[in-house]
């Protein structure tokens, strides 16, 4: 089977809920827009809306941040967890108690030097209930992460990374931890870790649409809690092709063969033709009439070289980077018109004047600078993005000071009414 490169755009993009527009909206349509998805990232990182909020807002229409909370902490239909955080679907549980199973470098070190303070968290948690680390008064500091924390972090971390304790609910943002035993049933299936590893190798195939062995292994090793080679990602792939779950095909201009779901056979056959799989179709708006702006840490944005042999876009979250050693932004985000990737945004939001400042813009897509239909798509994309932030203001003087056409700036003039340029 050989696909076109536009197909394989769309393919990605619409599997993961982005493309041809939003189709999920209310509580109920972000309970199936992370089933969906497989999996969202959270971050703390607060520019705007955090990730994991931008990730939800992109694909549901009207989302707010309220719905993952109720959905996460009242309903208990997710939770949180991963080295790299992310939030999984309960039923999932079984599945990760198989690989807690398993003993990180980090967990044995921990449980080697600190035995007597995950005993006294363990205890603590049992007697009081749920907890977060500033709770725990007069603890010594040590080494952890990107800085100094409580000795007794690492005891939570210890706890929550073999399944002991789960999140409970977020005191601001602090994590609140519970015994797992208060919240969940007490009977699980069991699972073997070899049932877990194949489960998630094809979850993250799901999460990725198409995949190399190389793609998917660095997707899976974030569920695997472990580095995973290629080699053993591509011989569990072709287990999973013997089984009749995995396929594979080529795509148009690239030489390499990539694994995809079998169940997806039909939406690719549709695409090919022209086609929209029929619960694709969006509530409202395609991306030809909103433009969508892409968290840094989206699905479909997170494996940076994937992301360039897909849809020929360089980008790089430069949160980490000296403001001097920046190409583009702080918190620049990617722009999708249609399904492709076209020009990206700085944007910062202040909280206390309810500002939202578009800081710069660049177009990666030149030849959109004159098209009027983009300028109307990119009107509406910020008007959603304003909204979503609930801003009284925009100051969008990085837009009036990018390459766009006189026509496409006039129309932001007309409909945001900004100060005028100095």
């Amino acid at each position: 089977m050989e696909i076109s490169a536009q197909t394989a755009r769309r393919y990605v993009l619409g599997r993961q809920g982005l493309w041809p527009g939003r189709r999920w909206q209310g509580k109920t349509g972000t309970e199936a827009a992370i089933r969906a998805i497989e999996a969202v990232q959270v971050d703390t990182i607060s520019v705007v809306a955090r990730n994991h909020d931008l990730v939800l807002w992109s694909r549901v229409a009207g989302y707010q941040p309220k719905w993952l909370s109720h959905l996460l902490y009242k309903e208990r239909q997710f939770f949180e967890f991963g080295d790299i955080l992310f939030v999984y679907p309960l039923e999932e549980w079984p599945h990760w108690r198989a690989i807690m199973s398993r003993t990180t470098r980090w967990q044995a070190r921990i449980l080697a030097e600190m035995p007597e303070v995950i005993e006294y968290v363990r205890q603590q948690v049992r007697a009081q209930g749920p907890v977060a680390s500033r709770d725990f008064k007069g603890r010594s500091f040590v080494p952890g992460g990107f800085r100094v924390v409580k000795d007794v972090n690492h005891g939570l971390q210890y706890l929550w990374s073999k399944g002991e304790l789960l999140v409970h609910s977020r005191r601001g943002f602090d994590k609140v931890f519970e015994l797992t035993e208060n919240l969940l049933p007490a009977v699980h299936p069991a699972v073997t870790l070899a049932e877990a590893e194949l489960f998630f190798v094809l979850k993250a195939l799901r999460d990725l649409g198409l995949a190399t062995p190389a793609e998917a292994a660095r997707r899976v090793s974030n569920m695997l809690l472990k580095r995973t080679a290629p080699a053993q990602v591509k011989e569990w792939l072709q287990r999973l092709c013997d089984e009749g779950q995995v396929n594979t095909l080529t795509v148009e201009g690239r030489k390499e063969t990539l694994f995809f779901p079998s169940a997806d056979t039909e939406w690719l056959k549709q695409l090919e033709r022209g086609e929209t799989p029929a619960h694709w179709v969006p509530l409202a708006t395609t991306t030809l009439q909103e433009v969508n702006f892409l968290a840094p840490l989206d699905n479909v944005i997170w494996d940076r070289a994937r992301l360039k042999s897909l849809f020929d876009f360089d980008y790089v979250w430069e949160v980490y980077k000296p403001a001097e050693l920046r190409r583009w932004g702080y918190y620049t985000l990617p722009v999708l018109y249609g399904d492709r990737l076209v020009a990206r945004l700085d944007p910062k939001l202040s909280r206390k004047t309810k500002s939202l400042s578009i800081l710069n813009f660049w177009l990666d897509d030149e030849k959109l600078a004159d098209d009027p239909a983009f300028g109307k798509a990119l009107v509406a994309g910020l008007q959603s993005f304003a909204s979503f932030h609930q801003a009284t203001s925009l100051d969008l003087k990085g837009l009036l000071n990018a390459p766009l056409s006189p026509e496409i700036k006039n129309r932001l003039q007309v409909v945001f009414n900004p100060e005028p340029v100095q």
